[in-house]
């Protein structure tokens, strides 16, 4: 039995509210402690090296991943990627997302790959679910078992993907759901960043988060990633682009004093003054929702998912299983509900039944009986 990483919960919020201050120094919280970044040659970062820490913990060049903000934080002194060099990521166990915090300017004038993998035919390879980028979900998987759903919250059915999720604001990070599998497997979800600094980005080559294409096959394409940029400016003559071709656009938002009209953004937005402290996570009263048992096996609190050779809980019951959901700051009338993804199956979405609590915590059960062999289990939480 294997559990999505987080986030399990969809945040909604407006643009932005009330009125912000005028032009005032950004207060971003990087001690530079990874150094800088200035590679000269492609270079593929690993972020399965991040020690796990607290997201402000000094760094030492590999970052930190902290599992409840569910991101790889780099504290970097400075950015510049020059043009001709290719920065691309392999993915942290738990696939999370990245966020770099900057000391001074970000110059990107090559290029920064997030792009989740195409859907392949490969007999193989389609067996296993296809690869996202960080903070992205896997497209479905075929093989002789049968095809798949795409993972994530906006994961595609045969032939589909789902409409938008996550809010304007982009907080939580969420990036680019799966395609689902059919002739192919399908398309992953593209992966998604935030790159904040007090001073200047200049975007001279590329930001590409988009999903996985599925190149005409009866397949679904991945969703296109989520890229977040907070400046005092943002310029350049170059591209970001979350646009995926037969799947969802993603999202892009872009928190700054200026916006430089000959940036190329796809899909396109506006530039919105940033408070003089960002906002980076979600708030400590934030609504979430976790599984936290199955058939009387706690899930672990940061799982992986890893749906091969592995589980994050292992199963022996053919029969009715009893599944637990905790939910937190969400209010009693709100609907809960369980994604349960077979590797080789269709979804389904059960609903819970709340068992005891309040709008603080409660406990919400689904009873099902669960199929034979990987099954990845999602739970989702609708304010009312």
């Amino acid at each position: 039995m294997n559990l999505r990483p987080k986030p399990t919960t969809l945040l909604l919020a407006a643009l932005f509210s009330g009125v912000l201050a005028a032009h005032a120094q950004l207060s971003i919280p990087s001690d530079g402690s990874d150094g800088a970044f200035n590679p000269t040659t492609n270079i593929e970062i690993n972020l399965g090296l991040a020690t796990t820490a607290l997201w402000n913990s000094p760094g030492s060049g590999n970052g930190v991943y902290d599992p409840d903000k569910w991101a790889v934080v780099f504290k970097y002194s400075s950015v510049n990627i020059p043009a001709g060099v290719t920065v691309t990521f392999k993915n942290h166990p738990t696939y999370a997302p990245v966020v770099w915090l900057v000391q001074g300017d970000v110059t990107i004038a090559g290029t920064l790959n997030l792009k989740g993998a195409d859907g392949t035919s490969d007999s193989v390879r389609a067996l296993i679910p296809t690869e996202p980028g960080p903070g992205g979900f896997r497209g479905g998987a075929r093989g002789p078992g049968g095809v798949s759903w795409g993972y994530g919250p906006g994961g595609g059915g045969r032939g589909l993907y789902y409409g938008s999720y996550g809010n304007p604001q982009v907080i939580p990070l969420i990036a680019g759901s799966g395609g689902s599998s059919g002739s192919m497997s399908g398309g992953a979800g593209g992966g998604g960043i935030l790159i904040a600094t007090q001073n200047i980005i200049s975007v001279g080559g590329t930001i590409d988060a988009r999903g996985g294409t599925d190149f005409g096959g009866s397949s679904a394409a991945g969703s296109g990633g989520a890229v977040k940029l907070i400046a005092n400016s943002v310029g350049g003559s170059g591209t970001i682009t979350t646009q995926t071709t037969g799947g969802n656009p993603g999202r892009i938002r872009i928190e700054s004093f200026s916006l430089a009209t000959t940036l190329n953004v796809f899909p396109e937005t506006i530039a919105v003054p940033p408070a003089a402290t960002p906002i980076l996570w979600p708030a400590a009263n934030a609504p979430t929702a976790r599984v936290v048992s199955v058939d009387n096996v706690n899930a672990p609190l940061d799982p992986s998912a890893p749906v091969i050779a592995a589980a994050d809980v292992p199963i022996q019951n053919s029969g009715q299983v009893n599944i637990l959901i905790e939910t937190k700051n969400f209010p009693i009338e709100g609907v809960v509900q369980l994604f349960v993804i077979p590797k080789f199956a269709a979804r389904s979405t059960l609903t819970a039944t709340r068992l005891s609590g309040d709008i603080t915590s409660a406990i919400w059960r689904v009873q099902t009986t669960l199929p034979q062999g990987f099954v990845t289990l999602q739970a989702r939480a609708t304010q009312p």
